[in-house]
């Protein structure tokens, strides 16, 4: 993968906090990129994205009012977008 894609990757994986103190990344993508092929990576990605979610599912049996659960959706959301961001590029780059 190019730098560039792994940037985009990368920014779908990282956020700041609403305070504007701290840049959280849910996964270092380039160092997994580097020592693993783009299909393991989605694969790690799939596996976190449905632990989010059993996450996401117990805390709504417990309090839908838990404000984790905003925290939650938006890093489903996020991997999901990283994970389509990756495989876009082997597409793109079959294409090609």
């Amino acid at each position: 993968m190019t730098k560039r894609a792994i940037n985009d990757v990368q920014s779908f994986l990282t956020y700041v906090e609403t305070d504007g103190n701290r840049t959280y990344q849910i996964v270092n993508v380039e160092l997994l990129l580097r020592r693993h092929n783009p299909q393991s990576v989605i694969s790690f990605l799939q596996e976190l994205q449905k632990d989010y979610g059993k996450a996401l599912s117990e805390l709504i049996q417990e309090d839908k009012t838990n404000s984790r659960i905003n925290e939650l959706v938006a890093k489903r959301f996020r991997v999901k977008m990283a994970i389509n961001t990756i495989l876009n590029y082997g597409k793109d780059k079959e294409a090609a």
